[in-house]
């Protein structure tokens, strides 16, 4: 059986929940003050989707909490 602080997961990680939550935010806001489902808020879509996908796919270093360790 893996040791539960070495097995990666294939479910996000906060980050990534905190990053999307923000970007998500920040559309509905945008697609609120525009009024209506126009082409600039399928762009934003678009880049929320990116952003969403490039967050998940850059791994986390292997180190208490992802963070690089320090270079002397």
């Amino acid at each position: 059986m893996p040791d539960s602080t070495t097995a990666t997961s294939p479910w996000p990680t906060r980050k990534w929940w905190a990053m999307f939550v923000t970007a998500l935010a920040a559309f509905l806001v945008n697609w609120i003050q525009a009024g209506e489902l126009n082409r600039e808020i399928l762009i934003a879509l678009v880049g929320l989707g990116a952003q969403a996908a490039i967050t998940y796919l850059v791994p986390n270093d292997s180190t208490p909490g992802g963070v690089p360790l320090k270079r002397k």
